[in-house]
């Protein structure tokens, strides 16, 4: 009998470790679970947090002033712009196409924007050598562009090409040979991008505002962003559901 009650004890013995076995492993995954949820729960709020209180990000700043002369004369410098919200990008006269796109963008921001006296728009010759002040402002009245807040900028040309892209990060201006290209696109090829400067000469954002694909697409999320810059109490709830995109 005691035989037979040793081999029954044992079986007891390995029912209950299996229990104990098994408990322990549902305990892990009952834990691993709810904390899962957890960091979910946490991350989707976080996240949220985030959506709705993002802001356009500072991607760079204007550590140098830029002197130049307007297309009334006048000399300027964009340290006078400090406390102001401009968008800048560059034009030249001679351009047959893009720099009338890029105008015609700038001239719905100032129909939209120009009653906020902190808003500004600046344009910069990428042809100083044959911008002049005088053609410059023929040019600006022949478009249509003559608004008192829109700065229309020529200078020295060494200076500008480096500070636009040392300091604006602006890409390269290249010379065009090929007279086809020329008579289509102009004798240069240069950054069509618009950007928005803040207040404290931080950029908030660049916008390729002529790509073919998505410059409708940019356009509003320039408008989206120049809103936000202009008031900072405004959330991404306040304005028309948009997605943040990272700076190009």
């Amino acid at each position: 009998m005691q035989e037979e009650a040793e081999p029954q004890e044992e079986v007891d013995q390995m029912r209950a470790k299996l229990i104990a076995w098994w408990g322990s492993i549902i305990g892990v995954c009952l834990i691993i679970a709810l904390g899962s949820i957890f960091v979910t729960r946490a991350y989707l709020a976080r996240r949220g947090y985030e959506m709705e209180n993002w802001r356009p990000p500072m991607i760079a700043r204007l550590e140098t002033d830029l002197s130049a002369v307007n297309r009334d004369g006048t000399e300027v410098s964009l340290g006078q712009l400090r406390g102001k919200i401009y968008v800048a990008g560059y034009q030249y006269t001679d351009c047959p196409a893009g720099c009338l796109g890029l105008a015609a963008v700038m001239k719905a921001l100032d129909t939209e924007f120009g009653d906020d006296p902190r808003f500004r728009l600046v344009s910069i010759s990428v042809n100083p050598e044959g911008d002049t002040p005088e053609k410059m402002d023929a040019w600006v009245k022949e478009k249509g562009v003559d608004s008192p807040d829109w700065w229309f900028l020529t200078g020295k040309p060494g200076e500008i090409a480096d500070y636009m892209i040392s300091e604006f990060k602006f890409y390269g201006t290249e010379k065009i040979t090929d007279p086809a290209l020329i008579a289509a696109q102009g004798p240069f090829a240069h950054d069509q991008r618009l950007a928005i400067v803040d207040g404290e000469a931080n950029i908030r954002g660049y916008y390729d505002v002529l790509n073919v694909q998505r410059g409708g697409l940019e356009v509003e999320r320039l408008r989206r962003d120049l809103k936000m810059v202009l008031d900072p109490s405004l959330k991404l709830s306040d304005l028309q559901p948009a997605t943040p995109d990272p700076a190009p």
